[in-house]
């Protein structure tokens, strides 16, 4: 199938087609390999520790140092180009980690994260960066309800595959490596079905502080203070759910959920329900925007997917394993999904509508910095409420929910400015 260009429907077009293919593989290997350390670090290798925050604040910092150099790179070179080189790096870090998995070895297993945040760190300003290029603006809303419900199908696939996988594997782990790295490759070959994309700035010198064109391009975005508020509650966003994640694992303790080590197949199912109403949130969130006032739509997601996370504080207070709590952990986890997704999708495109061509690169590497920034802060507010304060883990990701909603209803006024091209 030749690549008909922008102006081809999506089902048509080659390149975003490939995109969506390269995507989703990437998401499914990064979240299934993470999801088994952090299933591991929440007590299988420390008896009555829960290590997820330092985990999840490893796999965040190259976002944190390398976010400004990785969006002058993707303004310098070839998107596309990019795209396939981090395909084939990512082949290498999957064999790694599946070394790591056979020596059980947690300071391998950490390195071998810290790579999957570097492939990422370089992917992410090209991914977000390039749509507008292959699909065109006009199309930004529809192709976003398409790669946020396959990337977030994705990421809870592979999330909710490590729970069975570890119950049946069990001293085996290092075998989940050995379909990982197939779908590695077939990502390459999806990645390698998007057209070129020329160089936006080929003329733009690569600064080696990691920091300095970060700094500016900051400086650009908070001169857009309507655009700012956006990125911010984006990266709260990722933040709120850096910490549901690790609650969700936490919540497998014996005084919530009590699910045993031996069946760990139990929070799995729990991923997939929050992975199925993400689906059918994506496939709502663009009609609704279009039919709506964005920033309603958006204000509702966030607000809906709060109400779930505070609801879970109800699990040990008033529900029990023997109570109908770990059924009620599935309705709430849908409901996070369905919401969260509703929220994502019209704030994801925006943003790629709202940055000019030739900023985009540094501006979403801007945006990766912050949401990474915040998910590394995620790291760090699991550890201390849960792990030095000793708060429940739902306690944790309601705190953390209620943060973002909080700062998305100051912000409010701004948010209005939310709106879109139609086809």
């Amino acid at each position: 199938m030749t690549d008909a260009g922008v102006d081809a429907p999506l089902s048509r077009n080659r390149s975003f087609l490939g995109f969506v293919g390269a995507q989703f593989l990437g998401a499914f290997n990064d979240n299934l390999y993470k999801q088994i350390v952090l299933l591991l670090a929440a007590g299988t290798l420390f008896p009555g520790e829960d290590k997820q925050g330092l985990a999840f604040a490893v796999f965040s910092i190259p976002f944190v140092l390398l976010g400004g150099i990785a969006g002058e790179v993707s303004e310098r070179y070839s998107k596309s180009r990019i795209m396939v080189v981090m395909k084939m790096l990512e082949i290498g870090i999957l064999t790694l980690g599946m070394g790591a998995l056979a020596l059980m070895s947690w300071p391998a297993m950490l390195g071998v994260l810290a790579l999957m945040g570097v492939h990422s760190a370089f992917f992410g300003p090209c991914k977000y960066g390039g749509m507008p290029e292959m699909v065109g603006e006009t199309r930004l809303l529809g192709a976003n309800s398409i790669v946020a419900m396959t990337t977030f199908l994705a990421v809870l696939l592979g999330g909710a595959l490590p729970g069975p996988l570890m119950d049946r594997l069990h001293g085996a782990l290092w075998l989940v490596g050995l379909p990982c790295v197939v779908f590695a490759v077939l990502g390459l070959l999806f990645a390698l079905r998007i057209r070129p994309l020329p160089a936006m700035r080929p003329e733009l010198r690569i600064g080696l502080n990691p920091f300095a064109g970060l700094g500016d391009t900051l400086a650009s975005l908070k001169e857009r203070p309507a655009l700012f508020a956006v990125v911010i509650g984006m990266s709260l966003f990722w933040f709120n759910g850096g910490v549901l994640n690790q609650s969700i694992n936490g919540l497998a303790g014996a005084a919530w959920l009590d699910i045993p080590d031996g069946e760990k197949s139990r929070i799995s199912w729990l991923l997939m329900a929050q992975s199925v109403s993400i689906v059918a949130g994506s496939l709502l969130a663009a009609p609704l925007a279009n039919r709506f006032r964005p920033s309603r739509v958006v204000l509702v997601g966030a607000t809906g997917m709060v109400a779930a996370q505070v609801a879970l504080t109800a699990i040990g207070p008033l529900l029990g394993p023997a109570t109908g709590a770990y059924a009620f952990a599935v309705v709430c986890l849908l409901c996070t999904g369905l919401f969260g997704a509703i929220f994502f999708v019209p704030v994801n495109a925006y943003l790629q509508a709202a940055i000019e061509a030739g900023g985009r690169g540094r501006a979403f590497a801007a945006n990766n910095f912050l949401n990474f920034l915040f998910i590394f802060l995620s790291g760090a507010w699991y550890l201390v409420l849960r792990g030095k304060a000793d708060l429940p883990p739902a306690w944790c990701t309601a705190a953390a929910g209620l943060v973002m909603l909080a700062y998305l209803a100051k912000q409010s006024h701004h948010l209005k400015s939310i709106e879109f091209k139609h086809a």
